[in-house]
């Protein structure tokens, strides 16, 4: 948690600092990350971060919570009232991911970091609560369509969250193996990690929504 110096901390300045260190982490590991680096580009004195944070892992943490917090803020603005169903919000939703990652292409980066890339073990214990998060907000997703009756209830909650989960991870795979795109170019250009394929992602989630539609509609009897 960022010390009552942070919080204090110029807005303006605030914000500047979360971007620099953004930036650093984002393009390195956890491990090679240098506090070292992220000071000379602020032009501010070492031991300012340490007024701010307990250690280099504090930071991290911040960061990380941070990122989350913004993305969640796309997801959550999608109301579910708004859509005629499940599905079309569902892809609504997806929608919002990609502008998250067009406009905070540093979070974006960062959280791609994190999710795939990171194997610092100083921050092992904390890679998968993202995971958890998502698994969570999908069971709770999942839980009201069932009791509208637009989602299959022969199967355990778990399996189905884990499920659409899982599929949700592999539209980065269909981008890069279908489409071309290089998240790890586009991380170390400082580009949006799905570049500018607004057209390629969004047809992608629309087939990956199809299939998820016709595995998990209501069986007959």
């Amino acid at each position: 948690m960022p010390k009552e110096t942070f919080i204090n901390l110029d807005p303006q300045k605030q914000a500047r600092f979360l971007e620099v260190a953004l930036e650093e982490f984002a393009n390195s590991d956890f491990q090679t990350a240098s506090i070292t680096r992220i000071v000379k580009e602020l032009g501010i004195a070492k031991g300012s971060v340490y007024q701010y944070f307990e250690d280099k892992l504090d930071l991290w943490l911040h960061l990380k919570s941070h990122c989350e917090q913004v993305k969640r803020s796309y997801i959550v603005s999608v109301r579910r009232e708004d859509y005629p169903d499940f599905w079309t919000y569902y892809e609504a939703v997806y929608a919002n991911g990609l502008h998250f990652d067009l406009e905070n292409p540093r979070c974006s980066q960062f959280l791609y970091r994190v999710g795939f890339k990171e194997s610092s073990p100083q921050v092992q214990p904390y890679l998968n609560s993202w995971k958890d998060q998502g698994t969570a907000m999908l069971s709770r997703w999942i839980a009201a369509e069932q009791a509208n009756g637009t989602i299959r209830t022969d199967l355990p909650l778990p399996i189905l969250a884990h499920f659409m989960f899982t599929m949700g991870l592999s539209v980065a795979s269909l981008m890069h193996d279908i489409y071309g795109v290089d998240f790890d170019r586009n991380l170390a250009e400082g580009k949006p990690l799905f570049g500018l394929e607004n057209e390629a992602l969004q047809a992608a989630v629309r087939d990956l929504i199809q299939l998820l539609k016709a595995a998990l509609k209501p069986q007959a009897l």
